[in-house]
């Protein structure tokens, strides 16, 4: 399936009521009920915001909480594909908003630490995905993201006593990450941008631009994608 036509599918389910009833069974199929319930006590959510998939290892502290209206689908295996060890954290005071339908497939590693806040729109991430928040990550909407990713906005070490150890990302509307790219700490990435496979992205990206390289620079401008 292509990404345009994936994130279209996506787009339609920005809630239960437009998913129809053949779409829910297919979705809510495969999900882990226990794991899914567990999620909605510890974070006291009235409805799954979170539906988590099998192999996931939640890790959600009694202070943490849930917001947004959408739905967060959390280690799905893409069809015909097997599940993979995930692990998913939620640190004290951290938080999680979900502003449209985002999947997050199977193999990931997502930890939100102390403090931090994870903001996701909708869209998705491919197999093997990793976020370590320290500080806020916030990813916009009709978001594609390749396999084994990294975004990160903190190093854990100061260098020279100069770095800072952390700084905010900010992932624009329908932007493509490619395969085991790189998004590191204080970094923008507008709307419609494109980051190349293997790129390791240390500066603001302008919209519509596509980058690539380590660390990544401007290859071309005006850009378009789907």
């Amino acid at each position: 399936m292509s990404a345009a036509r994936y994130l279209a599918q996506l787009s339609d389910m920005q809630s239960f009521r437009a998913i129809g009833a053949k779409r829910i069974t297919s979705v809510l199929f495969n999900v882990s009920v226990p794991k899914t319930l567990f999620a909605m006590f510890r974070l006291r959510c009235r409805i799954p915001r979170v539906l988590v998939f099998p192999k996931v290892h939640c890790k959600f502290h009694k202070t943490a909480v849930v917001g947004g209206r959408g739905y967060l689908l959390l280690g799905k295996a893409w069809d015909g594909s097997a599940y993979m060890p995930s692990e998913f954290k939620l640190m004290s005071d951290s938080s999680l908003t979900v502003n449209g339908v985002f999947v997050i497939h199977t193999g990931c590693s997502i930890s939100v630490n102390a403090g931090g806040r994870l903001v996701v729109g909708s869209g998705y991430a491919s197999n093997n995905i990793t976020i370590d928040c320290f500080e806020r990550i916030v990813i916009g909407q009709a978001v594609a993201i390749s396999k084994s990713v990294t975004i990160r906005d903190g190093d854990s070490h100061v260098i020279d006593g100069k770095n800072p150890i952390s700084g905010p990302i900010t992932i624009g509307n329908h932007v493509w990450i490619g395969l085991n790219a790189t998004i590191l700490k204080g970094v923008s990435i507008g709307d419609g941008a494109v980051i190349a496979a293997g790129a390791v992205v240390t500066r603001d990206v302008p919209a519509n631009a596509l980058v690539g390289g380590v660390p990544a620079r401007i290859i071309r401008s005006n850009v378009t994608w789907e």
